[in-house]
């Protein structure tokens, strides 16, 4: 295992604006994502949602976020040690458009309600 990523998985569950929920502990508690269809509660808004899928160290959505404050981003991947980076930034920063949830991508479906979600799509993977 990676340095540090006990202590960086460790932290992220400590913050309110991430969620990890992986396709084995939905099915097998059989359990709903409790925020489907209640985004805009969490937000405290009604505005755009915007998803960043493969969001990696999540500087994109961080940054996406700061320069439209009028949207909401979620980042969306399954690497919680490299989504840690955007999550404590966003935390420290206390941005309150910015959530990231760690989970496969193939069940994204179950942590949205049908047309809760304004725009999807996925960094170039050329940025460095």
């Amino acid at each position: 295992m990676g340095k540090n990523k006990l202590a960086k998985f460790g932290e992220m569950e400590s913050f309110p604006h991430v969620f990890q929920y992986t396709f084995s502990a939905l099915k097998a508690t059989g359990e709903t994502f409790p925020m489907k269809g209640k985004w805009s509660e969490f937000f405290g808004n009604g505005n755009p949602i915007v998803l960043e899928l493969g969001c990696g160290r999540g500087e994109y959505t961080v940054a996406l976020a700061e320069l439209f404050p009028e949207k909401n981003f979620i980042g969306v991947d399954i690497k919680g040690a490299r989504m840690w980076a955007g999550a404590k930034e966003s935390f420290q920063k206390g941005m309150k458009n910015v959530a990231f949830i760690r989970t496969n991508i193939e069940i994204i479906d179950a942590f949205f309600a049908p047309d809760e979600v304004a725009e999807s799509g996925s960094p170039s993977r050329t940025r460095r």
